[in-house]
């Protein structure tokens, strides 16, 4: 997780694409230039507003990108997705400034995932509690942090958290399991 950290990004000028993105735009803005970041596709860059036009550069290779680039950079996610021919979407749409809220969620959300994958269920409940703060309405938050919740035994926590998530989310896919796993957590604290 050190590369998602910005102290230690900033320590050993190594980091993901998001961490990096960030120090670019303070670092643009101790220069007096207007930056923000953008979620591209499968990347996280930065946009410059110069006066003769934007820049958008690759915060991981620090690479200004010509729209050729961009175009070939969003080419495989449009083929995905089946944004061709006369579905297709334009290319300045993809460069949409994204809003300090969503760059801090996606900053949080990639903690999240490396906290899951090594199960450290007290840094993920720790993340998770800045994303029900930072993103109330997502429900699958809270499904996420009751969870890690049950994992750490912490019966009373999940239960609340869980169901929080299914009087919420009633369309969720997961409601059922969500459910039983409530019914479960209640068996256990008795």
């Amino acid at each position: 997780p050190d590369n998602s950290h910005l102290n230690v990004v900033l320590r050993t000028r190594r980091g993901i694409q998001i961490s990096l993105a960030v120090l670019w735009m303070e670092l643009a803005q101790g220069l007096d230039l207007h930056a923000r970041g953008v979620c591209f596709p499968g990347h996280f860059m930065v946009k410059v507003n110069l006066p003769k036009g934007q820049v958008v550069i690759d915060p991981f290779t620090g690479q200004s990108l010509s729209r050729e680039e961009l175009a070939e950079r969003l080419e495989p996610y449009t083929r995905r997705s089946g944004l061709v021919d006369e579905y297709e979407v334009p290319l300045g749409l993809y460069l949409q400034a994204a809003p300090a809220r969503d760059i801090i969620a996606r900053m949080l959300r990639n903690l999240k995932e490396i906290h899951r994958a090594q199960e450290d269920w007290m840094r993920l409940i720790a993340v998770q509690d800045r994303l029900v703060i930072l993103l109330p309405g997502e429900w699958g938050e809270y499904r996420d942090r009751g969870l890690a919740h049950a994992e750490q035994g912490h019966c009373a926590l999940a239960v609340e958290d869980l169901e929080t998530n299914l009087t919420n989310a009633r369309d969720a896919l997961d409601i059922d399991a969500i459910a039983d796993r409530v019914a479960r957590l209640r068996k256990i604290a008795g």
